[in-house]
């Protein structure tokens, strides 16, 4: 098995140890009648960026992306140092969870990650020129790394979410079109909703962060075409539904800290990763030697949206004992999307070797 496979498995185990205690102390936090392990929750954020998102990313950077745009990937002692780094940030950030040392760690996986990068600023295998997602990849990476040197001193976890998010958008400009069959995407109105996103994530929680959040919204759900998206329902509703979530996160911070974080963490994050994996999978796996075709599964999508909407009314004041299912039914949306993905990549898989046998 190729090591971007095991980097994949990685980030699946990563979620389960982040995304499970979460649940848990959530529930706790409501009033579950009974008290539920929450360990290595007040790493939750920590291990949710900085190993889930890092990982995944990492293996888009590293592999996939690298395999499209220069015809390799790095090479496998490259990427099994980096996927040490994210484990020993994480082992470190829950032994020494008030300690600078997991950043300094997470440093240096992100320096790994922009040395690679360099790869990005060539003409393609085809001959392509670099385009937009080219250098707002590495754009974003540069900012992480000042972000992250930054929360060494300073403990503002929401700066955290710039890096999953400002990547969303960077590969926007290019993944929504191959989603959409092809379809081109506005580019400029792109970089421009990454810049607004950018400055209002910076200035939370100021009021003009709305403002920005809003404008972050509009010009990129213009430049992506979701409204006049043809192709496939899936990623369509997958999608619509992610930047349903933008906009209301720029409602929701003026409203609630957790509601807004949460609206962009799971509503626009995992929607997104919904919608585009079956594609981004797909180019994973082709590095080595097989294509898969993923059949999604609508349930994760509508668990895992009642579930944040659930939590999003919670966290606005409202009370219900209805309420305590909204974190158990976002970590089965999730948690049901990754089973059914690797249940279908993995059965696809072992059919591929026995036929080459």
């Amino acid at each position: 098995m190729k090591v971007g496979m095991l980097l994949l498995i990685e980030g699946f185990i990563i979620l389960l140890f982040g995304g499970i205690p979460a649940v848990f102390n959530f529930m706790n936090l409501q009033g579950f009648p009974y008290p539920l392990p929450t360990t290595f929750f007040e790493s939750h954020w920590f291990i949710m960026i900085y190993g889930f998102f890092l990982t995944i990313i990492g293996n888009e950077i590293l592999v996939a992306l690298s395999v499209e745009w220069s015809g390799k990937p790095a090479p496998n002692y490259y990427v099994i140092v980096f996927a040490i780094t994210v484990l020993i940030s994480l082992l470190l950030s829950v032994l020494l969870p008030s300690s600078p040392y997991a950043l300094y760690v997470v440093l240096i996986s992100l320096a790994m990650l922009i040395y690679h990068s360099k790869i990005y600023f060539n003409s393609s295998q085809l001959g392509l020129k670099p385009t937009t997602y080219n250098y707002l990849l590495f754009a974003t990476l540069m900012i992480t790394i000042f972000i992250t040197a930054f929360q060494t001193n300073f403990d503002l976890p929401w700066l955290s979410l710039i890096f999953p998010t400002l990547t969303i958008f960077s590969v926007m400009s290019r993944d929504i079109g191959l989603v959409f069959g092809g379809r081109l995407i506005r580019d400029k109105e792109i970089a421009a909703a990454y810049i607004f996103l950018l400055l209002g994530l910076l200035i939370y929680p100021l009021t003009l962060a709305s403002v920005f959040i809003f404008l972050g919204w509009l010009l990129s759900f213009h430049g992506s075409g979701l409204l006049k998206a043809k192709g496939r329902l899936y990623p369509r509703i997958s999608l619509s539904i992610a930047w349903t979530w933008l906009l209301a996160s720029a409602i929701l911070s003026l409203k609630s800290y957790d509601a807004f974080i949460h609206s962009i963490a799971v509503g626009f994050l995992f929607n997104t990763v919904f919608g585009v994996d079956a594609v981004l999978i797909d180019m994973l796996i082709a590095s080595t030697g097989f294509h898969i075709k993923i059949k999604p599964s609508y349930i994760p999508i509508i668990i895992l949206n009642i579930g944040l909407l659930l939590r999003t009314i919670y966290d606005l004041g409202f009370s219900s004992p209805l309420l305590i299912l909204s974190a158990p039914l976002q970590g089965i949306g999730i948690l049901s999307f990754y089973l059914n993905t690797f249940r279908q990549v993995f059965k696809q898989i072992r059919k591929g070797y026995k036929v080459e046998k």
